[in-house]
């Protein structure tokens, strides 16, 4: 059931209502809570109301034009916002990349070995025979000439 009375609230709170209809609201929201509720929400706007300059008020009851140059405005600002967001994606991908280098560069420096059995400090041995070393020898398991 639909009640008749749901928007007389803000008529009954400004006073707009004849004297006959107050009475006929003021008995159904001895009733109606709904309505009682929404009384209640509207019972500080005659106060705000009487602070607003008459002139303001006249120019608040014109009626607002559409302006043409709202769309265009409006679509820049989309387009702006999607760029600033696509940029700052763009940077902490940048940031990530950055940081794993970094990271990947700390953890595998020259001398560093993640077994630390190993020491890459020293040279390792050279598997090629060097001048004045004779493979032959080498093989037989014969050792080096000083």
């Amino acid at each position: 059931m639909s009640d008749p009375y749901r928007d007389w609230d803000a008529a009954y709170v400004l006073g707009a209502l004849s004297p006959a209809e107050r009475r006929e609201y003021e008995g159904h929201l001895g009733c109606c809570v709904a309505c009682a509720a929404a009384v209640a929400s509207f019972a500080g706007m005659p106060g705000i109301l009487s602070v607003v300059p008459r002139e303001t008020s006249v120019e608040l009851l014109e009626p607002v034009s559409p302006r043409a140059s709202l769309v265009p405005g409006l679509v820049r600002a989309v387009r702006d916002s999607r760029r600033r967001g696509r940029a700052r994606v763009a940077a902490a991908l940048a940031g990530a990349a950055l940081a794993g280098a970094v990271a990947g560069s700390r953890l595998f420096a020259h001398g560093c070995s993640p077994d630390p059995r190993i020491d890459r400090t020293t040279p390792a041995p050279a598997t090629t025979p060097s001048a004045g070393l004779d493979p032959a020898r080498l093989e037989s398991g014969g050792a080096p000439p000083h």
